[in-house]
């Protein structure tokens, strides 16, 4: 029986490893990819580096993007990576523009891609944060 292939995008975040634990230990059906900078810290995965695959890249490289969904073509997204804090957002807007939203662009249009050069359908779950609304009056 083939598994069914989930990446997990942040997955050295606090919300990505969890997410991936929960999965690992409540769904053996399924074969974990994570993707993750090659500079960011490994600490909250660290127990699981043997029960998934970690695939190196950066959402704003659409090169590093495409060679791991053309290899793996996930059929689960958990787009959980993004620069988190709020404060730095101020302090480094342009560098959170990128990775926030052309780092998701980046991987929807690879979804794209690959989605007509093949049938490739996945299921996207892209996570967000009530900030993105600015004050609720």
């Amino acid at each position: 029986m083939n598994k069914s292939t989930v990446l997990i995008t942040g997955i050295t975040g606090f919300v990505g490893s969890y997410l991936a634990e929960y999965l690992i230990n409540h769904h053996e059906e399924l074969r974990i990819i994570g993707f993750a900078r090659w500079r960011s810290p490994k600490d909250s995965i660290y127990r699981l580096l043997n029960l998934l695959t970690i695939e190196y890249g950066d959402l704003t490289d659409l090169p590093s993007i495409k060679l791991v969904i053309k290899k793996h073509k996930p059929e689960f997204i958990f787009h959980l990576a993004a620069q988190s804090y709020v404060d730095f957002s101020f302090l480094s807007p342009i560098m959170t523009l990128e990775s926030n939203i052309i780092g998701t662009c980046n991987l929807l249009e690879v979804v794209k891609e690959v989605r007509s050069e093949s049938a490739y359908n996945p299921t996207i779950h892209i996570c967000s944060s009530s900030e993105v609304y600015g004050q609720v009056t």
